[in-house]
């Protein structure tokens, strides 16, 4: 069966950020279960050899989850402030 997407190994791609090369960092197998049985996902961290780029990626990745957790943490006090004043409203 012919590859579907890119046929180029994962090293052999330039950072998309300042094209430096990239190499693998850590890959695992992971079991999940599903419908249909067991299904076997492998996963593969790729990582920039440029260390200044790499710390600039993770700061921003670090930022993100910070935000996303701020904004959940928004949501959900406000979901409780809801569901607080509809039930002093009966």
């Amino acid at each position: 069966m012919p590859k579907i997407g890119n046929t180029k190994s994962i090293e052999e791609i330039p950072c998309s950020r300042c094209g430096s090369k990239r190499k693998i960092a850590k890959k695992w197998k992971e079991k999940i279960q599903n419908s249909s049985g067991f299904m076997t996902l492998e996963h593969t961290s790729v990582i920039c050899t440029n260390k200044v780029c790499q710390a600039e990626f993770d700061a921003v990745i670090l930022a993100d989850a910070a935000k996303r957790e701020k904004l959940k943490q928004i949501k959900l006090e406000d979901s409780a402030k809801r569901m607080a004043a509809s039930k002093t409203a009966e």
